[in-house]
């Protein structure tokens, strides 16, 4: 994929677990929608705020993994953009519609929990907290390149993907880049503290 075009890779849900709102999706329950793509990624579930698209989605190790291309022609596109690969919102979650039976409800670990066998999937979001568990940006690609400081979890948690090293940015002035190299340096010496 062109380094130009705002790729953004990400967890944006994990399945065969309870999430925050007391549900659990299949592993399966995305396959149909894959056939969908592209599907739009949109600001916090807001449907008026289009930021990109996803462009491919699969199942790793009951996480589903997204690629998707930001859209860098419109402002809130590189406003997201810039958010994501700053690490100012970093979790995701999805939007979809319920198919006909496509749920039940079952008890789990003594608690009632409604079990997602198929859905529609329609979105992806940028959140602040996701109601699924371990979602997270793996990496960033636009235009200009720059190299972050090794942060201490190198691979994302519960997984064998290596956390892309290099963060990128769109249309970033040098003062900004700076500033940004000075933030990562400070995070990390706080974790090291």
């Amino acid at each position: 994929l062109d380094e130009k075009a705002g790729i953004v890779e990400a967890f944006v849900n994990t399945m065969e677990v309870i999430d925050s709102d007391g549900d659990v999706i299949s592993k399966d329950a995305f396959n149909k929608s894959f056939e969908s793509l592209p599907i739009p990624v949109l600001a916090s579930h807001d449907q008026t705020e289009v930021i990109g698209k996803v462009i491919s989605a699969k199942n790793h190790d009951n996480k589903l993994h997204a690629t998707m291309q930001m859209n860098l022609e419109t402002q809130g596109g590189r406003e997201a953009f810039s958010n994501i690969a700053g690490e100012y919102v970093r979790e995701w979650s999805v939007g979809f519609n319920m198919k006909h039976e496509g749920s039940a409800v079952e008890t789990i670990d003594g608690k009632s929990v409604r079990v997602i066998n198929d859905l529609d999937w329609v979105e992806t979001s940028t959140v602040v907290r996701g109601a699924s568990p371990e979602t997270q940006t793996i990496s960033a690609k636009s235009n200009e390149v720059i190299t972050a400081p090794d942060t201490a979890d190198e691979t994302a948690s519960g997984t064998d993907v290596d956390v892309d090293q290099e963060t990128t940015m769109h249309e970033y002035g040098n003062a900004e880049l700076e500033l940004l190299k000075q933030q990562l340096r400070l995070a990390k010496a706080m974790k090291e503290a």
